[in-house]
């Protein structure tokens, strides 16, 4: 049976809910933001791992049933959906949004220490790096646009100043209301990777289903009737896993829309006494986390 862990973040954003009574409507607000970004970033972490895992699968079946045709597969040709250096890619601009969505909580509720003052320096020096890479065309493992890369570029490097310089100590809602755009612009960035991955995971699909597909019907009578009825049977595991892969994609997509979406309603209402539409944000962007949780769960482990 597999169990959920609250991660730091998340348990110190949970401290500050129970505690809600004696914290400012503010930091309430930047604490339930900075929960439900967390659960978003961790599982869209493990989504990406996953989709990588099904596409790797569908490739070695690929491998497979062209080892001993005419034109047998290279083992050295298989590539990743997500090459390592994309992964990390990812993950460092992930991680800046959650320690973002940490630090206004943590400031917003009076909470400081050198220890999340260094986890917060350390997550703008690597978005800065990649903000400067991004605009110097440096491979970085996403593809985009140089249009994207302007707006991306600025928009990193933006966020990794706020990180590593804590300039939110003047005024949280200003802060919320200037990097507003700059958290649109990267999950911009997200949705446009996201849909080029989701692309790209259906053609491979369908390039592995024709190959399997062209196997058993040249194979004949080489194969047994057991062994035919085998490699029949991976057909529809390559069509299910194709599936898969394109909801967990699409489910990916969803939390980060919710994600620009609930910090535009924050912007918002940083200043404002009542925030029913924020609150409707963050239930929505928890549950959107919570369901691309269950999705990647609920897949069979190798």
């Amino acid at each position: 049976m597999r169990h959920r862990h609250l991660v730091p973040g998340a348990l110190c954003a949970c401290v500050f809910l129970l505690a809600g009574c004696s914290l400012s409507p503010l930091a309430n607000r930047t604490a339930a933001f900075s929960s439900a970004t967390n659960i978003v970033v961790n599982n869209s972490e493990n989504a990406y791992r996953a989709a990588v895992r099904l596409n790797d699968e569908a490739q070695v079946s690929m491998l497979v049933a062209r080892y001993d045709s005419a034109q047998p597969m290279d083992p050295h040709s298989l590539k990743h959906l997500i090459d390592p250096q994309g992964l990390e890619t990812r993950t460092q601009v992930l991680n800046g949004l959650r320690t973002y969505a940490r630090t206004l909580a943590d400031v917003s509720s009076g909470v400081s220490s050198a220890k999340l003052d260094d986890a917060a320096k350390s997550a703008g020096a690597d978005l800065r790096k990649l903000g400067d890479a991004i605009s110097a065309s440096t491979p970085v493992g996403i593809d985009i646009t140089p249009q994207e890369a302007n707006a991306t570029s600025t928009a990193l490097k933006a966020l990794g100043d706020f990180l590593a310089s804590q300039k939110v100590k003047s005024s949280v809602p200003k802060v919320v209301h200037d990097m507003d755009p700059n958290v649109d612009a990267i999950c911009n960035l997200l949705l446009s990777d996201i849909a080029i991955l989701r692309d790209q995971a259906g053609r491979d699909y369908e390039q592995i289903l024709a190959q399997q597909d062209s196997f058993i019907r040249h194979a004949g009578t080489s194969l047994s009737a057991t062994e035919r009825r085998a490699e029949i049977q991976k057909l529809p595991k390559i069509l299910a896993n194709k599936q898969a892969t394109d909801d967990m994609l699409a489910g990916l997509a969803d939390s980060i829309k919710q994600l620009a979406l609930t910090h535009h309603a924050l912007a918002a209402a940083a200043t404002s006494k009542d925030a029913p539409s924020l609150e409707a944000r963050i239930a929505d962007l928890r549950a959107s986390g919570e369901r691309l949780a269950d999705f990647y769960l609920s897949l069979p482990l190798k």
